[in-house]
């Protein structure tokens, strides 16, 4: 049967905003809230939840499947809202913190907009004497089908980075205990009926995964406990009965060590495993694609330069292989389904096409348009983000994205160079309004995932130890060399540009190879490594004793990790520098920043700092983005002279 395709009446008006595409590409264009975002349909397929964008500000809309009628269901004006989940068909939860704490509330209201209540209060940044910031987090776990008024939830208010469970009712807020840790449980996880089914947990350099297996008499079993980066598996995912799963293992059933992490069965009762599901030679495998329905995995998803998305059920192929072949230009994942599984939620991207959402009818198989997460964008005036590899100076594969203008050859650009944040993260391929904001502006833009970046290994991952600022900063290096031997980028006009890690590693790459740059933009980045760990927040305790070996020892390696703290050598710095933090950030203190501006002012260097008073680790409201792109913008245009006239500040 071929697939039907219609496109949809758009949404009520009052929900939109008008959008007269911006021929200048203006910073309203790149930056403002995205009209729609996250549509998940409610448990029974009736109505369709979103994140919309009102006066600046994004908020939460319902809309009625049957009328197509949308209505808002919050006015919040001060903070976004930054996420949302059903909790039943009647009632949503939706998550804000105040100003960038990180220390998420949850509020729940009726799809009507009635009953609004606060279940938790999201706290204003707390630091501590010491200067560590309190994280109140309360995570949801799971709802509770068969007690609709409740909800499942993960809670550090008693200890900082080891919560206990609880069950939380939706509409007073009220918890009651289900399960305390036991000790140094970090994580939970629960069966499709929404039971505690186990823990992942970190006790110093120690990492397993534990069994709950009386829950009355709070015993448990645990199934692995090895060093945190010696090979081992954790939970991926569970079957139907909670008996059977899959792992993701860097050891092969017969106990070997493997580098890339692959996905295997495997049987929780007996301890075993099973056949190998799927496995990648250039990658760690895979993120699983769940099915309610079926309580099985369906298929897995991983990336090494574009994603790549594999259907193991052969009935969800088939369907999915039909909607790719109407939508082909794009990358198409089902975001959201209905428990009866009658209707489906599509989301369809690429690197120049932000989120278009599509309603799936599977008894028709008819696909309906529905919105355009940004509709004012022309996908044919963006750049393309391509994938790339290149050996660095020691013969290391890696891999990353270019981005140059798309009026441009490619050629003889000036350069801006974007090391990722993490430092254990990555960089991955899709529609990014900073990259095309830059190669709008004439700039092409190389982005690598050093060593270090998640997802290529544990060899990759372990040659990052102790490196920061020598081989994981080399690797960017190396990268800008590469794109100057390519004839890409003008050795005389290149920048470097990152956020948190990548703010350390523009200050380290300013000081460490001064001649390289032209400017460096660092944003909320850490600029002294033995503050960090002064500064870091309570609920990362679990991880303090990781974090030594990765990073260094503050107590027994002082000397060596200020040898690699660029507020030591400013003096180095030939460039100018732009930073920009949030005062209330939890992760890298506002510290950095005064510790790293003095220095700069002691030895002569041209700077500016931008500080936000109600913003934390990174600028999420709309007016400070486009103050902090409008000041970036007359910045490189300043000293990379881009043949592009810099955009108007809307």
């Amino acid at each position: 049967m071929k697939l039907k395709y219609l496109l949809g009446a758009a949404l009520l008006s009052v929900l939109t905003m008008k959008n007269a595409v911006a021929e200048n590409l203006s910073l309203e264009y790149f930056f403002k809230n995205p009209e729609f975002a996250g549509f998940e349909l409610s448990p029974n397929g009736k109505e369709l939840a979103a994140m919309v964008n009102l006066n600046g500000r994004m908020n939460l809309a319902v809309i009625d499947l049957k009328t197509r009628e949308a209505r808002a269901v919050t006015n919040i004006t001060k903070q976004d809202v930054s996420g949302f989940m059903w909790a039943n068909n009647e009632r949503l939860l939706f998550f804000m913190d105040k100003d960038g704490s990180e220390s998420f509330g949850i509020f729940a209201v009726n799809t009507d907009g009635s009953m609004p209540r606060t279940l938790v209060e999201p706290l204003a940044s707390v630091i501590s004497s010491g200067g560590r910031s309190k994280l109140r987090i309360v995570r949801v776990l799971d709802v509770l089908e068969d007690e609709p008024d409740w909800v499942l939830v993960s809670s550090n208010e008693k200890h900082a980075a080891y919560p206990d469970v609880f069950r939380m009712n939706i509409i007073n807020g009220k918890t009651r205990l289900v399960v305390r840790n036991p000790g140094t449980i970090t994580s939970w996880f629960t069966d499709w009926d929404g039971n505690v089914m186990g823990a992942t947990y970190q006790d110093g350099l120690e990492v397993g995964f534990m069994l709950l297996k009386d829950p009355e008499q709070d015993e448990w079993e645990t199934i692995t406990r090895t060093r945190f980066d010696s090979p081992s598996f954790m939970p991926a995912g569970i079957t139907g009965d909670g008996k059977t799963g899959y792992v993701s293992s860097n050891l092969t059933p017969e106990g070997e060590a493997r580098d890339k992490s692959a996905i295997y069965e495997y049987n929780f009762e007996t301890k075993t495993f099973g056949k190998l599901v799927y496995e990648h030679p250039v990658v760690d495998c895979c993120s699983l694609i769940q099915n309610k329905k079926m309580r099985d995995m369906i298929g897995i998803s991983y990336m090494v330069g574009e994603p790549e998305i594999v259907y193991l059920d052969e009935a969800w192929k088939s369907t999915m292989d039909a909607i790719d072949q109407v939508l082909p230009d794009t990358i198409n994942r089902l975001i959201s389904l209905d428990d009866a599984e009658t209707i489906g939620v599509i989301a369809a991207s690429s690197s120049t096409q932000p989120p278009k959402y599509y309603l799936f009818d599977f008894a028709n198989r008819r696909l309906e348009w529905m919105a355009d997460s940004r509709p004012w964008v022309e996908s044919s005036k963006m750049s393309e983000v391509k994938p790339y590899s290149f050996q660095a100076r020691d013969g290391t594969q890696l891999h990353g994205y270019l981005t140059v203008p798309a009026d441009s050859d490619g050629k003889n650009l000036p350069l801006i160079v974007n090391p990722h944040g993490g430092p254990w993260a990555r960089d991955g391929w899709g529609y990014n309004p900073e990259l095309q904001f830059l190669a709008n502006r004439g700039y092409a833009v190389i982005q690598v995932n050093f060593r270090g970046s998640v997802g290529f290994g544990m060899d990759h991952l372990r040659s990052s130890w102790k490196q920061w600022g020598q081989a994981m900063q080399n690797d960017v290096t190396d990268a800008v060399q590469w794109a100057i031997d390519q004839g890409i980028a003008d050795a005389d006009r290149v920048c470097i540009y990152g956020a948190s890690y990548g703010g350390y590693a523009t200050m380290a790459g300013l000081t460490f190879t001064p001649e390289l740059y032209k400017c460096g933009i660092n944003y909320v980045g850490v600029t002294d490594i033995p503050l960090l760990f002064e500064t870091t927040p309570d609920a990362w305790a679990a991880s303090e004793e990781q974090l030594k070996i990765m990073v260094g020892d503050p107590d027994k390696e002082e000397e060596f990790l200020e040898q690699y703290s660029p507020a030591n050598h400013a003096d180095k710095i030939q460039a100018a520098v732009f930073m920009a933090y949030g005062e209330k950030d939890p992760r890298v203190s506002i510290k950095h920043a005064k510790v790293m501006e003095k220095a700069m002012k002691k030895s002569g260097v041209d700077y500016e700092l931008m500080v936000k008073r109600d913003e934390g680790h990174g600028f999420r409201k709309e007016e400070n983005r486009y103050d902090f792109y409008g000041k970036m913008d007359k910045f490189l245009a300043e000293h990379l002279k881009s043949m592009k006239t810099a955009g108007v500040n809307p």
